[in-house]
């Protein structure tokens, strides 16, 4: 699973936890082993995944990469 996201305004309703509960179990029921990711640093993430009974199975490193917009190149298209 990745990306599950709240908005913070409705944070705190179970949201989180139903969507991830009910993509693990339908993962579950195909005979298949659900896992996500989560930055180390997202502690409520980490402990909600938890409480669902996740597990750390490892950490890694990873890099963002982003584009640089070329010099004048907003200019060009206009």
């Amino acid at each position: 699973m990745s990306g599950v996201c709240t908005h913070p305004d409705f944070r705190g309703r179970g949201l989180a936890r139903t969507l991830s509960a009910g993509v693990a179990t339908a993962i579950v029921a195909r005979g298949e082993r659900p896992f996500l990711h989560a930055w180390k640093t997202n502690l409520a993430a980490i402990a909600l995944y938890e409480s669902l009974g996740f597990e750390l199975r490892a950490e890694v490193d990873v890099a963002v990469v982003e584009r640089r917009p070329i010099a004048g190149a907003a200019a060009e298209r206009s």
